[in-house]
Formats: structure tokens, sequence, C-alpha cells
């Protein structure tokens, strides 16, 4: 009797891992809306500065940038609350840390910006740093071996850029911004079809 109950439980604690799985991979569609508001904004930053031209229009971008953000970011939160129905711990748990990594990452602009607590070329580097942990923690929640691989890249390119700081690391982030949307999908798609 007691081996059945464990067989019975294991398998409960499974199906809810899988519905877990299934409804984060459904649920939000916050960090996609965040990757190409911000990816635009980059990478234009990049051609100015890559050009030697506009530099006047780089903060109103970013200002702009944010400003969509957010107000998308509000708007789609709204939604969701009206529309999905069931709310996972791994969901809330995925919230949370995009949340707190975007909230760092606006602190680190801040930081590096406004205060002058380091030269902005770092940016880039710091932001990959919380990148890297953020998506390494996520890809335990959703059992994604891309977002793994996808956070040591980041800290590469983090370990990379502070030792040769250049505004090529713009161009980094954008492209890695677009790999964290794409490899995952693919890896989704595979494991919804075998769940």
């Amino acid at each position: 009797m007691d081996t059945k109950q464990a067989e019975l439980e294991i398998s409960l604690i499974k199906k809810i891992m899988e519905d877990s799985r299934l409804a984060v991979y459904e649920q939000s569609f916050q960090g996609v809306y965040w990757v190409m508001v911000m990816t635009p904004a980059i990478l234009i930053n990049y051609l100015l500065m890559l050009f030697n031209t506009g530099y006047r229009y780089i903060g109103l971008i970013w200002i702009a940038a944010v400003a969509i953000g957010i107000t998308g970011s509000i708007i789609i939160a709204q939604k969701e609350k009206r529309t999905v129905r069931v709310k996972t711990f791994a969901g809330k748990l995925l919230a949370v840390i995009g949340l707190s990594v975007g909230g760092a990452n606006i602190i680190f602009s801040f930081a590096s910006a406004a205060a002058g607590a380091f030269n902005p070329i770092y940016l880039v580097s710091v932001d990959s740093v919380a990148l890297g942990l953020a998506f390494y923690v996520i890809s335990y929640i959703q059992q994604l071996k891309s977002l793994k691989l996808l956070s040591y890249i980041w800290w590469t390119g983090a370990i990379f850029f502070f030792v040769f700081p250049s505004i090529h690391c713009l161009l980094f982030l954008g492209v890695m911004l677009l790999l964290t949307l794409w490899l995952p999908k693919l890896e989704e798609k595979r494991t919804v079809k075998s769940v």
C-alpha cells in the first residue's frame, strides 16, 4: 500500500510540474514584449554610435523605449489578469524574476548615466551578468537546456566586454535578446509535443 501511495504521489507531482510548465509557456507575453521594445532601441543606439551621428537623440530613444515598455507592460498585465485563469507557482516565480532583473537593470542604467557611478560602456556587461543569472534560474524552472546555454553566453559576453569594452557590446546585447526569444521557443515546441 505504501509503495502504491508513493507512486501515486510521484505521478501527481510530475503531472503538476508538466501542467505548470505548459501553463508557463502559454501564459505571458511580457518577456517577448520587452525584447521587441528594447532590441530596436539597442540596435538604433548601436548604429548611431557606429556612424558617429545623432548622439543627442540617444537619451530620447531610451526614455521613449522605457516609457513604451512600462506602458505596454501595464496594459499586458491588466489583460492577463482578466484572461489568465490558471496562476501557477512557476508562472508567478518567472514574473518575479523578470520584474527583479528589469528593476535591477533600470537601477544599473540610472547608476551609470545619471549618478556617474561607472562608465556607460560597461552597462551592457553589468546587465548581461544580471540577465545570465535570470536565465540560469529560469532554465531550471522551465527545464530548458537552451536557456542554460544562453546564460553561459550572457556571462561569457559580460566578461569579454568587461575586458574589451567597445560599442559592439550593444550589437551583442541586441543579438542575444533575439536569441533568447528564438532558441527557447524551438525547445518549448519540442517539449510541449513530447508531454
